[in-house]
């Protein structure tokens, strides 16, 4: 025989921290809210508002309402793109596979650790593996999400995804290609499209030699390639900073021309699928995955060539903070941690700090090049540390000569 189910209350005030704080407890079934209050008569006074409100039940939803009301609240207050929350939808429906037909009633903090650990080890649709810790952590995330703004609807009380804490430790970063592996996709790429019209080969190249997100690379143009194919215009894209004019190299700009021949202005660069609708990310993502099995690397995905992009431009000496523009990002910080490797990183910030103090023997007129603002930027980028060491080495003077 199941317990009867308790009434909701209100307990409280309680005074803590010697009287400089008041709680009220608000106690619905298992979910249970603390309240502070600097002074009694305001913890009072809190205390009679819950309980004239306590007992308003908030509405019995199913869950898959609940996904699709909160995603037609992002779309209609502009908080998220279409294709976001389509791609949404999938992993929201993904996770919550199990129940989306259950009251939200039911999803209590005990029910949403236990949905969240069955996800940890449920596999993996593509490669039948438990899902990685960056994948579990993401639909974690999403429900949390989900769930607050469902109290903030006041569809239920308190999120129970509140207090669940992500499992594992996920990698920044994706594989990458080495420089001998990039070149023989490269070329392979450019034989499907000169050969075959493979424009999706064409798509991935633009993707490395330009660090472009799938998106900016099929979301282009016609009258997006300017100045005779030789600069790309991104007017937007995933975040503010998205918006850039990036040159287009040598290699590409004959073959971005041919690529627009004939087309109208406003007609997409890469055309559309069969069902006439725009191209779909998965399919630069298969296209990749394609050109990787002709040219005998290793399989990487996408996003990993715009990695590729920012690694070899920070190796080439590029000044840091225009690599991250290029990328579309707001600072360094962000390219640094997700984008190019942590040696490609260290080894750019060595080679400038040596130019910049002349220690490695170059020629004094070629440190005079660099400017204030780039040397400051240089030595902002240093640990403090290391800026430490130099201070100190350029205030001893320069090291005496031997005779």
């Amino acid at each position: 025989m199941s317990r009867p189910k308790s009434p909701p209350r209100v307990t409280g005030p309680y005074s803590e921290r010697n009287g400089t704080r008041f709680r009220i407890r608000i106690i619905r079934g298992e979910l249970e809210r603390n309240v502070y209050f600097r002074t009694f008569e305001e913890a009072m006074d809190g205390k009679i508002d819950a309980e004239a409100r306590i007992d308003d039940e908030p509405l019995d939803y199913r869950v898959c309402t609940i996904i699709e009301r909160f995603l037609a609240d992002q779309l209609r207050y502009g908080r998220c793109k279409p294709t976001t929350a389509e791609y949404e939808r999938d992993r929201l429906y993904f996770a919550f596979q199990d129940c989306l037909n259950a009251s939200i009633k039911t999803m209590t903090p005990r029910f949403a650790e236990q949905m969240y650990e069955q996800l940890v080890n449920r596999p993996s649709k593509k490669s039948g593996r438990p899902l990685s810790a960056s994948t579990h952590h993401f639909y974690l995330h999403l429900a949390k999400k989900l769930f607050a703004w469902a109290e903030a609807k006041r569809y239920v009380i308190e999120s129970p995804f509140k207090h669940v804490r992500p499992q594992g430790r996920k990698n920044a970063g994706k594989p990458q290609l080495r420089v001998d592996e990039a070149t023989r996709f490269i070329n392979v790429a450019f034989k499907l499209y000169d050969e075959c019209d493979d424009v999706l080969a064409l798509a991935a190249v633009v993707a490395l030699l330009m660090g472009l997100r799938a998106s900016e690379v099929l979301n282009r143009c016609v009258r997006d390639v300017d100045c005779g194919g030789s600069l790309l215009w991104v007017e937007a894209g995933k975040t503010a900073n998205a918006r850039r004019q990036l040159r287009i190299p040598k290699v590409l700009q004959s073959r971005m021309i041919k690529l627009c021949a004939g087309k109208e202005p406003d007609a997409p660069l890469l055309g559309f699928n069969r069902k006439g609708e725009p191209r779909h990310p998965r399919v630069l993502w298969q296209a990749v995955g394609r050109i990787c099995q002709q040219a005998g690397v290793p399989r990487v995905c996408t996003h990993s060539l715009r990695g590729l992009w920012a690694t070899l431009g920070v190796e080439s000496g590029a000044v840091t903070e225009l690599v991250a523009a290029s990328l579309g990002h707001g600072s360094f910080e962000m390219t640094a941690r997700h984008y190019a490797r942590p040696e490609a990183v260290s080894a750019a910030r060595t080679a400038r700090v040596l130019e910049l103090l002349n220690l490695d023997g170059a020629d004094a007129a070629a440190s005079e090049d660099l400017t204030d603002a780039e040397a400051e930027k240089v030595l902002a980028q240093l640990p403090s540390a290391t800026l430490a060491r130099l201070v100190l080495r350029m205030q001893r003077g320069p090291r005496p000569q031997p005779a």
